[in-house]
């Protein structure tokens, strides 16, 4: 997809209020016809689904589906105070969705510059900005459990760096991803986006980033 393209259908999902993976449900399950039968229970209560899941799309069908909180965009002062504290200008297309579309929030946990979406830790992009890791990485994205999806903004390319810590080993926790900024935003549009995940080589025995085939 193209720059204008991925911005546009993004813009969208954020229009129609239907811009996460996890979608928030009126509880019940699937009957036998694959029917959502709703589940008797205080009016508050929900459960989350998988985007695009039978679950997901058998509610919808029923109207157990709730629209999404809207989303609005940040302020020219906080994107370029972000780009004043990581010393690199933003890629254009990440920076006209954070002007144009929203403060983060969308897609597979974008972060927010201030005043924007948070990690689990209340921590905006601007806020996980540590001088001890590579410079010019910015934090896009959170996917729990201490790891996050990382774009070099030191180059036109915007390639995706990984990071995750779980293996124990510091100097492995961030990983080159091999794709750029635009085809991350695709593959999540597509649905065949995955988080960035360390797995021993089987031939060298040693750390690197998962591929996409392995995920396929």
């Amino acid at each position: 997809m193209r720059e204008e393209e991925i911005f546009q259908a993004i813009a969208d999902r954020v229009a129609a209020l239907d811009y996460t993976d996890d979608v928030f449900v009126r509880p019940g399950h699937l009957d036998g016809d694959g029917r959502w039968v709703l589940t008797p229970v205080a009016d508050d209560v929900r459960g989350l689904e998988e985007r695009g899941s039978p679950e997901h799309l058998a509610a919808l069908a029923v109207g157990a589906v709730d629209p999404l909180p809207p989303l609005q965009p940040a302020s020219a002062e906080a994107v370029e105070d972000a780009e004043r504290r990581l010393g690199h200008p933003l890629p254009p297309l990440l920076r006209r969705l954070y002007l144009e579309v929203a403060n983060g929030g969308f897609g597979p946990g974008v972060l927010g510059v201030a005043g924007g979406c948070t990690d689990d830790l209340e921590r905006t992009a601007v806020d996980r900005l540590d001088p001890r890791e590579p410079s010019g990485l910015f934090p896009v994205a959170s996917w729990g459990c201490a790891i996050y999806s990382y774009v070099d903004c030191t180059e036109p390319s915007a390639m995706m760096w990984g990071f995750d810590p779980n293996s124990g080993l510091a100097e492995q926790s961030f990983f080159p991803e091999g794709i750029s900024l635009a085809e991350w935003l695709s593959r999540w549009l597509r649905g065949s986006l995955h988080q960035p995940m360390l797995v021993r080589d089987p031939r060298t025995g040693g750390w690197r980033g998962v591929t996409q085939a392995e995920r396929d």
